[in-house]
């Protein structure tokens, strides 16, 4: 399980450095300017209505169940590919035609604030973008299958694709004056994806399309696939109308929003991307059909490790905000009012960092043991609280709030969840003991930058930065609490190599 994790967050190192060239790229030539906002909006206006149906289906269905299948009967869990292959490129149809014949009302709809030239551009990309559905949705799919028969590096390197897509569409776009070439990079990105993912299973002997299915065996799988994502259908519907209802209020508060919002979460989903991302998909493949106990055990294990390194980052991020927006972002079109928009939106993100990565991993540890219908209910009552505040509050509180309401809708998931998977006892401590340090590294904190007022940003982010790694490996080490879940950490890696 360490071993996979490692392979999967390696590619998710590389592809976070891609994707951080990406954002300085596209930063530093759009700016938040119309193009950028135009892309980010079209690319959630195609990816709504794919992950409303896919990525639950395929965490909460398809891995804990193909994986069963696979141990107990080679021939259902074929029967079951196959059904879940035809199901899926059903599915691609019906969204491109939605996509490609109602971009114009489906861009108004999410984007309500654009004037009529950005909403028109956006349209066209999305246009373009919806040729990347069945590609995307294949793409996503032959992934997990590789990963359900332990193959993680093409999974691990999907977001650096679509990394070296978007970034040549960007040069592309700049280079002949058409910012419909974003669009298509990510169109031609995932077309490499999907051509590498089966290529990858037609020699690894995964792909048996051509073998016979009788009508019985295919109802009786599809009937058990339904059973299983039936209780978390409307989780898709929960996280994308969220995310519209992000786009709509960003777009209410200023065009500027619309952009900051992914600048300032590309910062702060660094923590899902490298840890629980990867932690997920290997908990997806190796703890569904185990003992409850021996779950929680294990979980509650890493849980302590994820707790001891990222609540120290998510009080870097938020102490520090301002010189992380300008010392990654500021430059070229990137301006000052950029800068504090987007800043001040990291603020918000920050403060539930740490409850984003353990609650987007206790859920799929809750999917391997096919408790989708808790899922739901705790994600029906979190994502409400978050979109109440977001409606409620943005007028009197601006751009700040949509990251606010974020990270209030991560720490009540995280706290659901923690009570579902029975970790009180084995988080309590180790939380009390980082919460304590975190309030003496506050004061600390104001103390220092005020001693280095008059530094230049990068200098002043590197002394803090280097105090800080300092700081928090004395407190974690001086605690023996903390101290224990390091031990286990370094035997782990011990152990691999």
């Amino acid at each position: 399980m360490f071993r996979a994790f490692l392979v999967l967050s390696s590619g998710s190192v590389i592809g976070k450095f891609i994707g951080f060239l990406r954002e300085i790229l596209m930063a530093a030539l759009f700016g938040t300017g119309t193009y950028v906002a135009a892309y980010r909006v079209a690319q959630t206006a195609m990816l709504m209505p794919i992950e409303f149906f896919l990525t639950n289906s395929l965490e909460a269905g398809f891995i804990p169940l193909y994986v069963r299948y696979a141990k107990e009967d080679p021939k259902e869990a074929r029967a079951f590919l196959t059904v879940t292959v035809m199901l899926f490129l059903l599915l691609a149809g019906i969204i491109f035609l939605f996509l490609y014949l109602g971009s114009s009302w489906w861009v108004k709809i999410l984007a309500p604030g654009m004037d009529d030239t950005s909403k028109a551009l956006t349209a066209s990309m999305l246009h373009v973008m919806a040729l990347a559905v069945p590609l995307y949705i294949l793409g996503m799919l032959m992934a997990y299958l590789e990963m359900a028969h332990g193959r993680y590096l093409t999974a691990s390197l999907r977001s650096t694709i679509q990394s070296v897509g978007l970034i040549s569409g960007s040069l592309l776009a700049i280079y002949f004056k058409n910012p419909l070439f974003l669009a298509w990079g990510f169109v031609f990105a995932y077309l490499f994806y999907l051509l590498w993912l089966l290529s990858s299973l037609y020699n690894l002997g995964l792909l048996h399309f051509k073998a016979t299915l009788s009508r019985h065996l295919a109802i009786e799988t599809f009937r058990a696939f339904w059973n299983s994502v039936r209780p978390v259908l409307l989780v898709p519907l929960l996280i994308q109308g969220n995310i519209a209802i992000e786009r709509i209020v960003a777009s209410l508060i200023g065009s500027t929003a619309i952009a900051a919002v992914d600048y300032a979460k590309f910062v702060t989903e660094s923590g899902v991307i490298l840890i629980a991302a990867p932690l997920g998909m290997v908990g997806l493949s190796t703890m569904s059909g185990l003992d409850s106990n021996l779950v929680r055990q294990k979980v509650g294990q890493i849980a302590n490790v994820v707790l001891i390194f990222m609540i120290p980052v998510s009080i870097f991020v938020a102490c520090n905000n301002i010189d992380i927006i300008r010392i990654i972002y500021a430059r070229g079109a990137f301006d000052q009012e950029s800068v504090e928009v987007t800043s001040k939106i990291l603020l918000g993100f920050s403060i539930g960092m740490w409850a984003q990565v353990l609650s987007y991993y206790f859920i799929r540890v809750l999917n391997s043991q096919l408790r989708n219908t808790e899922v739901l209910m705790y994600m029906i009552i979190s994502t409400l609280i978050d979109i109440g505040i977001k409606l409620i509050l943005y007028k009197n509180s601006g751009p700040m709030i949509l990251g606010l309401s974020h990270s209030v809708n991560s720490i009540v998931l995280w706290l659901f969840i923690t009570y579902a998977l029975n970790l009180y006892k084995e988080l309590k401590d180790t939380f009390l003991s980082l919460a304590v340090g975190s309030l003496f590294y506050i004061v600390a904190y104001i103390f220092i930058s005020q001693k280095l007022i008059g530094l230049s940003h990068i200098v002043h982010f590197i002394s803090i930065a280097s105090i800080s790694c300092l700081y928090w490996i004395f407190y974690v080490l001086l605690q023996p609490r903390l101290r224990k879940y390091v031990y286990l950490l370094i035997g782990s890696l011990q152990d691999l190599f």
